[in-house]
């Protein structure tokens, strides 16, 4: 065997090492991989009424194209405090590919950050990974009297090698998806 076609197996061997490696489970390898995710999607549900859903599509998932505009923009109730949930989908797959379910599965590697702007209105995450931090799949959106319009930043932050704080107030870790939602007050 020449020397080129000994180089070329043992690049395309390192290669193939390189890949199983790299593919590693979450839930085995610390950190694992960032999620693919297309869609973003809030469900708010009052204590009476009809739940409100919006959703953000991003059909590169973390690629350079912006996310597409914001599907039905909810109208929040002054004074109503909203059960909320987020899911994650990877739609560029088929069959759809519910990423929700593995950052549950792999809750004590995530962790969904929510920002808001405008005033009166509160996110308060409800659920926690295996260790009792903090994991935001779950919360509630509360909208004092006084609330105004403004938007909802969902941030869903992926540790690799950085290890999981129960007080961060933002992503130290990996950004799988960062969408910013928008809200209006009912009249």
């Amino acid at each position: 065997m020449s020397r080129f076609a000994s180089r070329r197996w043992m690049a395309l061997g390192s290669g193939l090492l390189v890949s199983l490696a790299a593919c590693g489970d979450s839930s085995t390898a610390p950190g694992g991989e960032s999620e693919v995710i297309s869609r973003v999607t809030l469900t708010l549900t009052p204590p009476s009424g009809a739940a409100l859903t919006t959703y953000i599509d991003d059909a590169d998932g973390s690629g350079s194209t912006a996310p597409s505009a914001q599907v039905a923009i909810p109208a929040l109730v002054r004074g109503v405090t909203y059960t909320g949930s987020v899911r994650f989908e990877n739609r560029l797959v088929n069959p759809v590919e519910d990423i929700t379910a593995e950052v549950q599965k792999e809750s004590n590697e995530h962790r969904v950050f929510f920002t808001v702007t405008g005033t009166g209105v509160t996110v308060t995450t409800t659920d926690n990974d295996g260790q009792g931090r903090p994991l935001g799949l779950r919360f509630t959106k509360a909208v004092a009297g006084t609330a105004t319009a403004g938007t909802t930043r969902v941030v869903l932050c992926h540790y690799d090698d950085s290890p999981k704080a129960a007080s961060a107030t933002s992503c130290t870790g990996d950004t799988d998806i960062d969408v910013t939602f928008a809200h209006t007050i009912a009249p």
